[in-house]
């Protein structure tokens, strides 16, 4: 499959490649704000001692309960947002769950109390779900914390049957399945399903501040250039096993004009390090007479606490301090022209994606 998309390159009329550094990138988070509270107003560490007494009970409570391990197996299966989770408002809906999980003789009453005050508190099982058998194995299970860079994690507390800490490698996924409790990413601060998007707007304004008029003259005065991408090779999803599946975006956007002004957050198969996305032609973010800003990123899910902009270039995407930058690159209109010779553009300090466009 790689040697399809290395003859691709020879195609391609240009190579971006973006990565993990952005010092010298031109991408600056403005208006940058302090990490906005919980919906609910809980703080991190309040989040924290909530995810970590449920992993603790639901790792003591399915040990003999296989039909506990089903009830949480048959939730996931169903991947209400297409990864391997359920929110935990959806599993306390089931009969006797909560009563399952407390354990006799104790109050049930604490379980539905944290559904309520988190409604993105999920239940998931990131790696090895398919090779799960709930009614034989009970897996360890382990919570991902707030507050916390995803990328830097280093260890992640699991419990066993007996209520044991076990510490597991937060960046190797384990070979065997792992229950991972933590906040959902594809929903909102209530739990709703956030919309996927792929916008084209070939017509939408874009801000000319502080732009020279003679400037924005000839640009108009230009040929306007079709914007597509042909190929994405993500090599590093910037997302950690125990939060499953990335959430890859990206924002591409003219600088000087009117023409691109495309979002993408729904890119199939971009989502676990070294994914291609490959459409079987282009996809066309519309038409420029100017440069084009474009912006790739992993959502981490959460508030948005500032507006990101590119050498002073105001993007139009909101961010949260937890999501994590791929990249960034301001690409010259001659770039799109098409039918030239290939032009090969290297970033050689960025390494996370890898995208062909024309």
């Amino acid at each position: 499959m790689k040697s399809v998309f290395h003859t691709a390159t020879q195609r391609a009329a240009l190579v971006v490649t973006f990565g993990v550094a952005l010092a010298g990138s031109g991408l600056v988070a403005q208006a940058s704000a302090a990490p906005a509270p919980q919906a609910d107003g809980l703080t991190n560490a309040q989040v924290n001692r909530e995810l970590d007494k449920l992993a603790k009970q639901l790792a003591v409570a399915s040990d003999d309960d296989p039909e506990l391990r089903k009830t949480i197996h048959g939730a996931v299966k169903k991947r209400f947002d297409g990864d391997e989770n359920a929110l935990l408002s959806t599993l306390v809906a089931k009969p006797n769950f909560t009563a399952r999980v407390a354990g006799p003789g104790k109050s049930k009453d604490a379980i539905a109390k944290a559904a309520e005050k988190i409604p993105r508190l999920q239940v998931a099982v990131p790696r090895g779900f398919d090779s799960w058998d709930p009614a034989t194995y009970a897996p360890l299970v382990a919570y991902f914390p707030q507050g916390v860079d995803d990328t830097k994690v280093k260890t992640l507390t699991a419990y066993d049957a007996a209520g044991n800490t076990v510490t597991l490698d937060a960046q190797v996924a384990p070979k065997r399945p792992v229950i991972v409790v933590g906040l959902n990413e594809r929903t909102d601060e209530e739990g709703e399903l956030l919309k996927q998007t792929t916008t084209s707007l070939a017509t939408a304004k874009t801000s000319q501040t502080n732009l020279a008029v003679n400037a924005v003259e000839a640009a108009a005065a230009r040929t306007a250039y079709s914007v597509d991408i042909r190929i994405v090779h993500l090599i590093k999803d910037k997302e950690p096993w125990a939060l499953g599946d990335a959430e890859i975006s990206m924002k591409a956007r003219s600088r000087g004009c009117s023409g691109v002004e495309f979002l993408g957050t729904d890119w199939s198969n971009l989502n676990n390090d070294d994914d291609w996305w490959a459409p079987g032609g282009v996809k066309n973010m519309g038409k420029t007479t100017c440069d084009v800003v474009f912006y790739w990123w992993e959502d981490d899910g959460g508030a948005f606490d500032f507006s990101l902009s590119f050498n002073g270039f105001g993007l139009g995407v909101k961010m949260d301090n937890d999501d994590d930058m791929i990249g960034g690159k301001q690409l010259g209109y001659a770039s799109f022209k098409g039918g030239g010779t290939d032009q090969w553009m290297k970033v050689d300090d960025w390494d996370a994606l890898h995208m062909w466009v024309e």
